[in-house]
């Protein structure tokens, strides 16, 4: 009887050391994973965070490039206009107006009483189709384009000074296209129009655009 107690009494003892041993390895496994969980959780916030960081860092960037470049975009436009507009003056703000054509300079100035406001150079009329000599006006009128079929040629922006549309300051000629005829632009400020007064064409637009009417024209 007692070797059979015995036995039982070790049995249980045995089931014991057991049953600690098991909850002893589950408390550690349970452990390690829950600080595995807590370190993947740590390095997934901090990715995150690095990833929200970086993000921002280069959103940032890319906002300040942007902005730059637009800057940089509007500041040359704005210097490319200014550029534009000094270069012509504004009529409106002198008096006692006239236009002077040089016909052996082959130049033109717009002049407010004795001093010079503008000067550009021009091509008059060639030997056998002359500009005409004198003194004249601007003449009421004007237009953006016109093509002349007996000469085949046309022009922008021209503006009469003569028998009211028959002498005329305009642009380089053009074709029947408006495309401006290339061996015409390179001729210009010599003596070889048909008689009328050719500038650029941003001069003819500037010129079509600003000269009163009515203001003096003297051609020598």
């Amino acid at each position: 009887m007692f070797r059979v107690y015995k036995k039982i009494v070790v049995l249980a003892l045995s089931l014991g050391i057991c049953f600690i041993g098991y909850r002893l390895l589950f408390i550690r496994t349970s452990s390690h994973l829950e600080s595995s969980q807590v370190v993947s959780s740590q390095k997934t916030i901090q990715k995150s965070s690095q990833k929200s960081i970086n993000g921002q860092s280069v959103q940032e960037k890319s906002s300040v490039i942007t902005s730059s470049s637009q800057s940089q975009t509007t500041e040359i436009k704005e210097n490319v206009s200014q550029q534009e507009l000094s270069h012509y003056p504004d009529l409106s703000q002198y008096s006692n107006l006239r236009v002077h054509v040089d016909i052996e300079d082959q130049t033109m100035q717009i002049l407010s009483g004795n001093q010079i406001i503008f000067s550009t150079i021009v091509s008059t009329g060639k030997e056998d189709s002359p500009t005409p000599r004198g003194n004249f006006v601007i003449e009421q009128e004007r237009g953006d384009f016109f093509y002349n079929t007996t000469s085949q040629e046309g022009a922008y922006y021209w503006v009469s000074f003569k028998d009211h549309g028959i002498y005329l300051f305009h642009s380089i000629p053009t074709d029947e296209n408006g495309n401006e005829i290339p061996e015409e632009a390179q001729a210009l400020g010599t003596p070889v129009s048909h008689g009328c007064v050719r500038m650029t064409r941003p001069d003819a637009k500037w010129f079509y655009e600003n000269i009163p009417s009515d203001i003096p024209v003297l051609i020598d």
